[in-house]
């Protein structure tokens, strides 16, 4: 889990970077951190790090777009936009930005989530922000929604156990 946070934290740094120096400099960082070699490339707005163990893509801003094998037995709010996508092996991790309030995107979340079979695990509330952890046969889906300027940021976490 510690390889995945480096390769997310330096994919974000590298944001605006293309194949340079600076790329080079992020690729030994996460060598020096994870101790593993590591390859990175940047295409538009998607950044792809290649480690022995896998990889993982991250896309953010206007290309950013659900991915295609995003299970359809987990809840979206009816309007939303992505904001970023990250994806590895067994784990994907989408920003969201939606239209509604916090406690009723919750309360969709909660309903929608059940009726589509999710056993819910973890529910927690505070003055703004609510969280939401389900989990369904190998599958663990945890939700986060929190205030924003003039939406509601939500993160869907996906998560499936190895054998």
């Amino acid at each position: 889990m510690r390889t995945i946070a480096v390769l997310c934290c330096a994919a974000l740094a590298l944001g605006a970077c293309g194949k340079s120096s600076e790329e080079r400099l992020a690729e030994a960082a996460i060598e020096s951190a994870t101790g593993q070699q590591v390859s990175i490339e940047k295409s538009g707005e998607q950044v792809t790090m290649k480690t022995a163990d896998g990889e993982v893509r991250i896309s953010s801003g206007a290309g950013a777009a659900l991915p295609a094998a995003f299970p359809e037995d987990v809840y979206l709010p009816k309007t939303y936009t992505v904001r970023s996508v990250v994806e590895s092996t067994g784990v994907t991790i989408v920003g969201l930005d939606a239209e509604g309030e916090v406690a009723q995107l919750y309360d969709e979340a909660a309903s929608g989530m059940t009726s589509n079979g999710w056993e819910q695990v973890m529910a927690m509330q505070d003055a703004g922000n609510r969280m939401l952890v389900y989990q369904k046969e190998k599958r663990t889906a945890s939700m986060t929604l929190a205030p924003g300027e003039d939406r509601v940021e939500m993160t869907v976490q996906l998560a499936e156990e190895k054998d």
